[in-house]
């Protein structure tokens, strides 16, 4: 009775394996060391709240600082004034 609960077991864990091998496969992520600089491209530090964003995101404010957002922006400008 157990080798027979055990052998149909075995069964359905080899056909589920089977079928999950056939679905598409996501394509793996590449991981980096740690300590290891992901080159990507310039970050600017928002002047406002500190937190680091691409050039190519930034939205412009006065005298050429980048800011993260147009809030961030609104709000330090109302700082400054």
């Amino acid at each position: 009775m157990i080798v027979r609960a055990l052998f149909y077991g075995l069964l359905l864990w080899l056909l589920y394996r089977l079928v999950k091998g056939l679905g598409p496969r996501r394509p793996e992520r590449r991981r980096t060391a740690p300590g290891t600089a992901v080159r990507g491209g310039d970050l600017v530090q928002d002047p406002q709240c500190g937190v680091y964003i691409p050039v190519e995101d930034a939205v412009k404010g006065p005298g050429g600082t980048r800011f993260c957002s147009e809030a961030c922006r609104d709000a330090y400008r109302s700082r400054k004034s």
